[in-house]
């Protein structure tokens, strides 16, 4: 579930939720649903995780094509809107090979 906090720029101290009280020292957790109705309000900051994921991408037309509107954003599915919205999934990388150093090569001197 999304965090949400009250902004470092909130006109309010405190805001009452179904989810219980916000306030500017503590995140309380929301649907996502919820977070997004209220993602353009100046007083609240939101944090979306990976886990907010599935619900995201739940999210139905209408809703999207409001979230559109509101955010200024081209929303054309729900996947634009979690790509927008949540930290960007870690790409399986190669694990790197170390390649063998060379040994460096001694001078052979020889004396006359």
């Amino acid at each position: 579930m999304p965090q949400v906090t009250l902004s470092h720029r909130a006109n309010i101290s405190r805001l009452d939720t179904p989810y219980g009280v916000i306030r500017k020292r503590g995140a309380i957790s929301v649907s996502a649903e919820w977070a997004l109705m209220r993602i353009k309000d100046n007083n609240l900051m939101f944090v979306f995780e990976e886990s907010d994921r599935e619900e995201v991408l739940s999210t139905d037309e209408k809703t999207l094509k409001l979230l559109s509107r509101v955010m200024g954003e081209n929303l054309a599915d729900a996947t634009s809107l979690s790509d927008l919205l949540l930290p960007k999934k870690k790409g399986v990388s190669k694990p790197k090979v170390s390649k063998p150093k060379k040994k460096p090569q001694t001078k052979k001197t020889t004396k006359e």
